[in-house]
């Protein structure tokens, strides 16, 4: 049987120190290119920004209040939380942040980052509850492709802490901060409450995300073939539907950011496919690559995944036989108590580093580095012409470009000065 005629699973591995097991189973408006009436381009709302968020452009760099718990304090308490955001081995977001407002982009304002997953809190409905640090003012229209209707409430908790990895509202005193914290999310349901899912309900929400206005698509999912006690990882391009809905979404001009996976195979992903998303590994706190993280010859970034360290030969960063590394926090919900939100500790994977990505992309649309609509190719060459290489020097199958480096991606570039 053809691949493309297989009913593969889309699958998202939730690992953590305890458990870890499968499931089976996102600048002003961007301007993009017609493609046909089928995916005619919509007008983005503009974003609002939320209660009590400042920019402070006096500063050298933005320090928000945020707490780093899931309760309202002004501590300040995010900075020792979220490692990846301000770490030795992490994007340097606080720089971009100032950066990115001095140019007009504070925190990705007026971009718009679909989020293909389990939902997102995004709203009170019956059992449900919108998260403390999502503002439903940057909360765009999205879809339930699971249930088929307007509501896209998260049934799982991993779609909430996705979202607050892209998004979680900045200087509010409560929770983390988003890498672009006044981005809009839009909350598209394509996976159950078991985190289960099929490559043909994602092809029908990469081209509803495109058709509603989304500038970026966070794909935090993995593909897996074969038997359930022993899947073939796959990335998402394996599938043939899922190819050509990415192909419409790079001509419509909307970036995509892609999980590699988290099978630690390394030939995932392939090369073949590897311009249809940008595809994202995941290292650690120690800056190596992460134990979990698939790594192939299609690898494009990498970014903060949080856990263990992989045994990269030669890699003087990664320590396989020591302590893992902390991993990522975010403000999200347990799927047996969804109205009650918590900072949810033991997340990791390539599911976690790639909204740090796509969180990064918003901050260079917003700031209008790269013109008024670069083309997601461009996007894509501009976030690994920037980036911090880790491991063998240059591009490598582990690493590919390197560890996205957000500060590095919203600088301006230095006046060329003339001669004589």
């Amino acid at each position: 049987m053809a691949l493309a005629s297989r009913r593969l699973r889309i699958v998202f591995r939730y690992v953590a120190s305890d458990v870890s097991h499968l499931r089976v189973i996102s600048p002003p408006a961007v301007r993009r290119k017609a493609l046909g009436a089928a995916l005619a381009a919509a007008v983005l709302l503009p974003a609002t920004a939320a209660a009590g968020e400042r920019t402070l452009r006096a500063r050298a760099t933005y320090v928000p209040n945020d707490s780093g718990l899931a309760v309202a304090a002004s501590t300040g308490g995010w900075a020792a939380v979220q490692w990846e955001l301000n770490g030795p081995f992490g994007i340097n977001a606080p720089q971009a942040w100032s950066q990115a407002s001095r140019l007009g982009g504070s925190g990705g304002r007026g971009v718009t980052i679909a989020v293909l997953d389990s939902g997102v809190a995004y709203s009170r409905r019956g059992a449900y509850r919108r998260s403390p640090d999502l503002a439903i003012t940057r909360i765009a229209k999205g879809y339930d492709f699971v249930d088929k209707d307007p509501y896209p409430n998260d049934e799982y908790g991993h779609g909430t802490f996705v979202a607050s990895t892209i998004a979680a509202t900045a200087n509010n005193a409560y929770g983390t901060v988003g890498v672009a914290y006044r981005a809009k999310i839009m909350p598209i349901r394509v996976l159950d409450f078991e985190g289960r899912g099929y490559p043909s309900t994602i092809a029908r929400a990469i081209r509803y995300a495109v058709l509603k206005g989304a500038d970026v698509i966070n794909l935090s999912l993995e593909l897996y073939d074969g038997p359930p006690l022993a899947p073939t990882p796959r990335s998402v391009t394996a599938s043939r539907g899922v190819r050509a809905a990415l192909a419409d979404a790079r001509r419509a001009g909307v970036v995509v950011v892609s999980a590699a996976g988290n099978s630690s195979d390394p030939n995932v992903p392939a090369k073949k496919y590897d311009t249809l998303a940008i595809n994202v590994g995941g290292t650690t706190e120690h800056g190596c690559l992460g134990d979990y993280s698939n790594h192939g010859p299609g690898l494009d970034l990498v970014a903060p995944g949080g856990g263990a360290d992989a045994d990269v030969a030669g890699d003087g960063n990664c320590q396989p036989s020591g302590e893992a590394g902390r991993d990522i926090s975010a403000v999200s919900f347990r799927a047996e108590s969804p109205a009650r939100f918590e900072i949810l500790p033991r997340f990791r994977g390539t599911s976690t580093a790639a909204p740090h990505v796509a969180g990064v992309v918003a901050l260079v649309l917003a700031a209008g580095v790269l013109g008024d609509e670069p083309a997601p190719g461009l996007v894509e060459r501009h976030l690994e012409s920037r980036a911090r290489d880790l491991g063998a020097p240059g591009r490598d199958r582990d690493y590919g470009a390197g560890l996205v480096d957000a500060a590095a991606a919203t600088a301006t570039p230095p006046p060329v000065t003339p001669s004589g």
